[in-house]
């Protein structure tokens, strides 16, 4: 009988479950015994407490993430939401437009905005648009404008005898008088305090002409010109611009 409770006891002894630590003690002892170097191996591997990751932390993450999803996804939404504040959503959606057209105006214009000129290559570029124009028909002589005050002056008659030619008899006459125009005043001031000077100058370049040079038209166009110069190369102030025949009376 003794027997008999003694095996049941011992049975009862052999189902009761060993601890973990036990379990562990007796895989090291195993180890130890069989495998030493296989459990030095496992001994130095060591693990990086600030790596391990808890469950906690994981779902701490998890829950940050989905209130930023949430959030952002409320941001996103009002723009659209014009029924509930429609001062904002209105405000929002001018900005963009403007901000769009600014952005097209300045892609158009990149050339204008953005192109750095630091050299004149040319002053074409910063002068003002060629006109083509008829020199001979389209022009306006500066002292033949209307707008132009003329300095004029007449000087009283001159009565001169001129060199007989083959047309004429061997006394021929010339009475004519002459209007002078200046480039300005000083010119003509000057020709009005000389005159009596300037005259008898007149007189005897006329004198050295024929009958037949001043009778024709190319003759007097020739005696004008030589008027003008003669008086330029006697003036202090000013110049003449063109001496005009204001009467021309020859006696052959």
């Amino acid at each position: 009988m003794s027997e008999k409770n003694g095996e049941d006891q011992g049975e009862k002894l052999d189902q009761i479950p060993e601890s973990d630590e036990s379990i562990l003690l007796d895989v090291d002892a195993l180890l130890a015994e069989e495998d030493p170097e296989f459990l030095k191996s496992i001994g130095n591997i060591k693990i990086d407490a600030s790596k391990v990751v808890s469950e906690d932390s994981v779902d701490a993450s998890a829950d940050i993430q989905r209130t930023i999803n949430e959030n952002a996804l409320v941001y996103l939404k009002r723009p659209f939401e014009f029924k509930s504040n429609p001062k904002v959503v209105a405000g929002f959606w001018t900005i963009v437009i403007v901000a769009l057209v600014a952005l097209v105006f300045a892609w158009k214009n990149k050339d204008i905005l953005f192109s750095q000129q630091l050299f004149i290559t040319s002053l074409e570029t910063l002068g003002s648009p060629v006109q083509s124009y008829n020199p001979n028909s389209e022009t306006e002589d500066f002292y033949d404008n209307t707008r132009f005050a003329k300095n004029l002056i007449s000087m009283s008659p001159l009565h001169v005898n001129i060199k007989p030619s083959e047309n004429s008899t061997d006394n021929p006459m010339l009475a004519f008088e002459v209007t002078v125009e200046g480039l300005s005043a000083d010119a003509i001031v000057e020709i009005k305090d000389r005159q009596a000077e300037f005259k008898d100058l007149l007189a005897r370049l006329t004198e050295t002409k024929t009958y037949d040079e001043l009778v024709v038209a190319d003759g007097k166009r020739q005696l004008c010109d030589q008027f003008r110069d003669l008086l330029n190369a006697n003036l202090t102030r000013g110049q003449v611009r063109r001496v005009l025949l204001k009467t021309f009376i020859i006696k052959p």
